[in-house]
């Protein structure tokens, strides 16, 4: 199968949407249940305003989601090779993306962590185009806005600020006139958000939502489930796939590919130290480290010489990924 997504033609997008179709599967027919808890996800007032409706419509939360992660694979495919982080053009992002932001059940359905996730790959791709510009400042701002937009549909996401913040750093020389630049762009989308909402007399409530619940602690469950241990394993077999390969992923790069992906392993830090910041995390909170593991994955498929083998890992990974889904029924 990964054959199909070893190329860089326009006509992949077709084997893309069917496999998005087919790790969604479960989701559309109602084989999977969605809770309610994980419809809603703590999201933003501006998740609640513009996505509120998923919580009560499954399939159609289901079949949105499908589409955001169709979209979301493209931005994160053109990412990969605009920068060239595999070497060579081909899908295989893309790929990899639509297979982990499918690889829990909790991620089959519009949630504002998966909404959040969007904004990610954009404020990437800014980040990485300040190397070695002479004027950044446009894209310094662009950065800052992009991660701050994701923290209006999901507010632990603002924790990515630091990520961005650090991954111009890395890019460049980070300037004092440069870093305004960026404290504006992170007030920029709030500000204007919260005065539509001061507009309709809910000014106070925005902030409420944005910043009451911004800090916690992590609470051990001892509800233990199978389910949720199968979950809990996946999830570490992906962070150990990404941390052992980490000095591969540096090898026989470029300079900037290689301030690239320290810039990836910083957005992927943060973005779980977030998650510990809760004081319940949901599974859906996972997300948001789904768009750098993507890449990482297809790092990882992209350096096994033998293909053969490499099709037996894919496969292995796709047929747990779809036996979590329907464990449940």
């Amino acid at each position: 199968m990964l054959a199909l997504f070893r190329n860089n033609q326009i006509t992949t997008i077709f084997p893309l949407a069917l496999y998005i179709a087919l790790t969604h599967g479960a989701a559309f027919f109602g084989l999977t249940p969605m809770t309610t808890g994980e419809a809603g996800a703590e999201g933003g007032l501006l998740y609640q305003a513009l996505f509120g409706w998923a919580a009560s419509s499954p399939l159609f939360s289901a079949i949105a989601a499908a589409v955001l992660v169709f979209l979301q694979a493209l931005i994160i495919n053109n990412l990969a090779d605009e920068f060239r982080l595999l070497g060579e053009r081909n899908w295989l992002p893309g790929m990899f993306y639509a297979l982990v932001a499918a690889s829990l059940p909790d991620f089959l359905w519009l949630t504002a962590p998966l909404v959040a996730a969007t904004f990610i790959p954009m404020a990437l791709r800014r980040i990485f185009r300040a190397y070695k510009v002479p004027n950044a400042t446009a894209l310094v701002f662009d950065a800052a806005f992009w991660t701050a937009v994701a923290s209006l549909f999901y507010p632990p996401a603002v924790f990515l600020l630091l990520a961005a913040f650090v991954g111009v750093n890395i890019m460049r020389s980070f300037s004092v006139r440069e870093q305004v630049v960026f404290l504006t762009g992170v007030m920029t989308p709030g500000f204007l958000t919260w005065l539509a909402f001061f507009w309709f007399d809910r000014g106070s409530t925005f902030l409420a939502v944005q910043f009451d619940n911004l800090f916690g602690f992590y609470h051990f469950s001892p509800d233990i489930t199978l389910i949720r241990i199968l979950k809990g394993v996946f999830v570490l077999v992906l962070l150990a796939i990404v941390a052992l390969n980490y000095g591969a992923y540096f090898r026989r790069k470029l300079i900037q590919a290689q301030k690239c992906i320290s810039v990836l392993y910083w957005f992927l830090v943060v973005a779980g130290a977030a998650i510990l910041l809760q004081n319940d995390p949901l599974p859906a909170h996972l997300a948001l480290l789904m768009p750098v593991i993507g890449i990482f994955l297809a790092m990882s498929f992209a350096d096994i010489k033998n293909r053969f083998i490499a099709e037996i890992f894919h496969f292995a990974l796709l047929g747990f990924v779809l036996f979590i889904q329907f464990f449940p029924r």
